[in-house]
């Protein structure tokens, strides 16, 4: 495998960014239109397309966090806080919150 130049790595990163892009779309209109059949006809709703943009979309963000991070790590002059470990703990109390309010309404029904 050759090595890439300047020019190859912004082609491969260009062509990477757009099919995510169009990626990111058709998964976002899958769960919209899965939705809509949902409420208007009643059908079962599919969580697979949520979920996976829900995952990329997460992905994105904590990489871009953690390349960040790494990137000012030896810099003295600019301290900032943990971000990642933050959003880490957020994520995790929405997660048990959600899951606390939904056993509470599966255990009253």
């Amino acid at each position: 495998m050759k090595k890439m130049d300047e020019m190859d790595r912004k082609i491969q990163l260009r062509a990477e960014e757009i099919s995510y892009r169009i990626t990111l779309a058709i998964l976002s209109i899958w769960t919209l239109y899965n939705c809509r059949q949902t409420l208007v006809n009643g059908e079962k709703y599919n969580i697979i397309p949520g979920l996976v943009v829900c995952l990329v979309v997460s992905v994105q963000s904590f990489s871009q966090m953690v390349m960040k991070r790494k990137m000012i790590d030896d810099d003295e002059e600019y301290r900032e806080p943990n971000k990642l470990l933050w959003v880490i703990l957020g994520c995790l109390a929405v997660v048990a919150i959600v899951l606390f309010i939904g056993t509470i309404f599966i255990v009253r029904s």
